[in-house]
């Protein structure tokens, strides 16, 4: 790749952000904490199959 080339591409990549249509801070703000919410209710979900799944092997083997 040639510094010309490598230029023209850095360019383009310029023009091509330009284009970027760039979400509004409050949308950020909501889909992060919807993400954090709905990652904290599937940990706590699958801890409690956990929990429960530990307590049925246990019982079964100490039959």
């Amino acid at each position: 790749m040639s510094i010309k080339e490598g230029i023209n591409f850095l360019i383009e990549v310029k023009e091509e952000l330009k284009k970027v249509t760039w979400p509004s801070k409050e949308l950020v703000k909501n889909a992060t904490i919807a993400v954090i919410v709905f990652t904290l209710l599937v940990s706590l979900y699958l801890w409690g199959l956990d929990i429960i799944f530990s307590k049925i092997i246990t019982f079964l083997l100490e039959r």
